[in-house]
């Protein structure tokens, strides 16, 4: 008689291994998850990288616009001029910026030159202070014409749409001011609405190969320039804070050459545009930023 022993045999459970082929497939498979995920995730953070090179670029052009356009809502009429883009990419815009303004009573057009005349108060009972500079402020009545008004301020003629302030002295309870001119001079124009602005020595924003520059403190010169010292008006960096840096960056030459400003028709009768233009580049990212401003031409 058999024994149940006899009967069945007891075995373990089977045990297989992976064959060549499974490790293979299982490795492919393992691979192209792997570079799939990779390549994702490089591509996100060079998306990322390139978002904030983007957003970078455009935050420091639109500073730099910013406060350009800021300045030019504050330039005399009929002051804005730009110098033609040069093969270099060198380009200028310049103004004369307004410090105040008001009504005057009896400034004098023809005859002798005087020395001073009268004006309403610019801010009532208000001190006005001169600058260290007693050439620093000008005194500017009726400047309908562009090349007049820098030629008068080169030349200082005695018959001239602008003259330079020594000093302004608040008369008192009279609610008038009288504006004090070296040398003695005279007026060549009566202003419709008899308005007298004072104003300060032009302001320049260059761009300078990949720079924008603010250049002031030079003083009126006949025929824009757009070289520094010796052989230009222009303060040199060693003249700073007369050379300011507004921003770097800037790329209107490449790659084709793009005019950083442009000045609209400026006429007694209507005010004009200036448009500005940066193409800002930071390796390969670049952004191209636009903008217009609305200035005064009506004197």
């Amino acid at each position: 008689m058999k024994t149940l022993a006899q009967h069945y045999t007891f075995t373990g459970p089977s045990q297989r291994g992976f064959t060549i082929i499974e490790m293979v497939i299982s490795i492919v498979i393992t691979g192209i998850i792997a570079v799939g995920t990779v390549s994702y995730i490089g591509r996100t953070v060079e998306g990322v990288a390139a978002t904030a090179a983007r957003n970078q670029l455009a935050s420091s052009g639109r500073t730099a616009i910013d406060r350009l356009a800021l300045e030019l809502h504050n330039a005399l009429p009929n002051s804005i001029r730009v110098k033609d883009i040069t093969g270099g990419g060198g380009e200028c815009i310049e103004f004369v910026p307004v410090l105040g303004g008001t009504t005057y009573i009896n400034p004098v057009f023809s005859g002798s030159a005087v020395p001073n005349f009268t004006v309403i108060d610019f801010i009532e009972g208000a001190t006005v202070t001169i600058p260290a500079d007693p050439n620093g402020m000008f005194a500017v009545i009726y400047p309908r014409n562009r090349a007049r008004l820098y030629k008068d301020g080169a030349l200082t003629p005695t018959r001239s749409t602008l003259h330079s302030i020594s000093s302004i002295v608040n008369i008192g309870a009279s609610a008038l001011t009288t504006i004090n001119i070296s040398p003695n001079g005279r007026y060549r124009r009566r202003s419709p609405a008899e308005r007298l602005f004072v104003v300060s020595k032009p302001v320049s924003f260059c761009v300078v190969g990949d720079k924008l520059y603010r250049y002031s403190n030079y003083g009126f010169v006949e025929n824009q320039s757009v070289a520094e010292l010796p052989g230009g008006s222009l303060p040199n960096y060693t003249s700073a804070p007369d050379k300011t840096l507004i921003t770097d960056g800037v790329s209107n030459t490449t790659p084709t050459l793009l005019a950083a400003f442009k000045v609209g028709n400026q006429n007694l009768a209507r005010n004009s545009l200036v448009a500005i233009q940066l193409r800002m580049r930071s390796g390969n990212e670049v952004v191209l930023l636009k903008h217009e401003v609305l200035t005064r031409s009506v004197p």
